[in-house]
């Protein structure tokens, strides 16, 4: 992703070379260009995606926040340490996982209504390990997978700095809709070279159409400083009509929970920047809201825009 660190997994069975049912759809990263012609014998995607270039030794010694959620949300892209922070979390605040689920399921049902509003481009930053398929948990779908069922058009692109989640991405999801869905090495810390980045091959967003940017269960890694760089650069770059749709942990239980919370992820070397939701509208800047924030337990979740679009 994004700022969070990165997030690997037990090996995978070996993939087909067929390409997958027309019903199922994925991300499509094109291939390296040194890996052109060399066959079927010598795949550019790796079937194997936990031993690919994307693994190191510190995926195993380190945890990091995408594979942590994988392990509380039911995912299977984890290490030790991931697992263990996991279970610190759930000791500490037996809600946890219950809240996240629930906050990453509205951010779906919330992006299918932009969709009904007519935006057809998407993008996901930080997105994670939130990629797996229509038969995964709802709060690991990945958001073209609710998206592409209801307007086949939509363009999604998934961000994220993780080599992990970009192996994952390589290795899993080749997808029978090329164009539609790409995955962009980004990190969310350096805005500009990020929106550099969407103009270009393999993201391509038209910018001078309204896109939808979705910040899930993200911006808590970002200190302020970062937060607010980031939000104010989509702002002013994006076309008006854009949207904003975000999740953010909010500090929640009283000041001994609190603390641990914060203990468990010092401990595991995970940001954690908790806001409260008056913090959050501070640090959107010029973002307006388009419905009132919702609270959920541990969660506030805000749908915004930049304005109306008049183009």
């Amino acid at each position: 992703m994004s700022r969070p660190a990165a997030r690997p997994g037990p090996a995978r069975p070996q993939a087909s070379h067929s390409a997958p049912p027309a019903s199922r759809a994925g991300i499509r990263v094109a291939p390296p260009k040194e890996s052109a012609g060399r066959g079927p014998e010598a795949p550019w995607w790796r079937p194997d995606w936990s031993s690919g270039p994307g693994r190191s030794a510190a995926c195993e010694e380190d945890a990091a926040s995408a594979r942590v959620a994988s392990a509380l949300l039911g995912g299977k892209d984890h290490f030790r340490p991931d697992r263990t922070a996991a279970e610190r979390l759930r000791q500490t605040a037996p809600g946890w996982a219950r809240e996240a689920a629930s906050a990453r399921a509205l951010v779906l049902d919330l992006s299918v209504r932009l969709a009904a509003c007519g935006i057809s481009q998407y993008l996901d930053l930080g997105c994670g390990l939130t990629t797996g398929n229509q038969m995964s948990p709802k709060a690991l779908l990945p958001l073209h997978s609710v998206l592409l069922a209801l307007a086949p058009g939509t363009r999604v692109v998934y961000a994220d700095r993780d080599p992990v989640v970009m192996a994952h991405a390589r290795a899993l999801l080749h997808s029978p809709v090329p164009g539609a869905v790409r995955h962009l090495d980004a990190d969310l810390a350096r805005p500009h070279d990020l929106l550099a980045a969407l103009h270009d091959e393999p993201a391509r967003l038209n910018l001078a159409k309204p896109v939808a940017v979705i910040l899930s269960d993200v911006l808590h890694e970002m200190k302020d400083h970062e937060a607010s760089r980031l939000l104010d650069a989509l702002h002013t770059a994006l076309t008006p009509g854009s949207a904003l749709l975000l999740s953010h942990r909010v500090p929640d239980g009283d000041r001994a929970r609190r603390a641990a919370v914060a203990a468990v992820h010092a401990g595991a070397g995970l940001a954690w920047n908790p806001r409260t939701p008056a913090r959050i509208s501070e640090l959107a800047g010029g973002w307006s809201p388009m419905t009132p924030p919702t609270p959920l337990p541990g969660f506030t979740v805000a749908l915004l825009t930049n304005g109306q679009n008049t183009r």
